[in-house]
């Protein structure tokens, strides 16, 4: 009898474990959450309240949130490499597509720009009357993060140097940005959404928030407290005693 209760132990013990590593993966899933740029001209601005603008992002590819408020997502963009860090700034809800799953690589095009005139000047600000942080020669090459148009002129938000700043279009290449690798999702306007669209049982299951695995977790934990009562040999001799005593 001792030697089945302790299977039944081991038993239980290993899903237990294996509970535990599920709820730890799933909180780990729910800590990085993504959305996707699936709309043209969506804005990344500098503040909350969407007064300064940064620059257009890339139409197809991701941002991952850090937070968020009423209507806005506070977000970052770039793999953080020598030559592309991170960046942060602020998108509205309403612009970008939640992810259900992580996004593939690349998050983020990673493009650079060459200098095709003799120089190129590195504002701080898309105007041509802004303070000039760099300047950049002929054939040199920056990295590209968006662009913005600013009074008729088209400006390139760019990283050079170990600075940041803006760089008129005409003085450096065309960005050749292709789109991410996973299609763009086709959803025909004021449709209503298909039954292949719709969230199936499966998907609902998968999204279960972690209360649920704690609380599979708990009741595993109730049945091996129970086991352990039923089965222990002391417990089975107690029981015959106070039979026999009946008797």
């Amino acid at each position: 009898m001792l030697k089945k209760s302790l299977i039944v132990l081991a038993m239980l013990l290993s899903v237990v474990l294996t509970a535990m590593t599920l709820t730890a993966e799933f909180a780990h899933a729910e800590g990085e959450r993504w959305v996707r740029v699936v709309d043209d001209d969506v804005l990344l601005y500098s503040s909350y309240d969407g007064k300064k603008q940064f620059f257009v992002l890339e139409k197809s590819y991701y941002l991952q949130i850090l937070d968020e408020t009423d209507n806005m997502y506070f977000v970052t963009l770039m793999p953080n490499e020598e030559d592309f860090p991170k960046i942060t700034g602020y998108v509205y809800k309403n612009s970008v597509k939640l992810c259900d799953v992580p996004p593939l690589t690349p998050y983020y095009p990673t493009e650079k720009l060459t200098v095709t005139g003799g120089s190129a000047a590195i504002k701080l600000l898309p105007l041509n009357s802004s303070e000039t942080i760099l300047t950049a020669m002929n054939t040199q090459k920056m990295s590209y993060y968006g662009r913005l148009v600013s009074y008729g002129t088209t400006w390139y938000y760019v990283y050079f140097g170990k600075e940041f700043g803006y760089v008129e279009s005409t003085s450096v290449s065309k960005p050749n940005v292709p789109l991410h690798p996973t299609p763009l999702p086709q959803k025909p306007v004021n449709a209503a959404p298909s039954d292949e669209e719709k969230p199936s049982e499966q998907d609902k299951q998968e999204g279960a928030p972690a209360s649920e695995i704690l609380l599979i977790v708990f009741v595993v934990v109730l049945a091996v407290g129970l086991t352990l009562a039923l089965f222990l040999p002391g417990n089975i001799k107690k029981k015959t005693t106070v039979f026999e005593q009946d008797i």
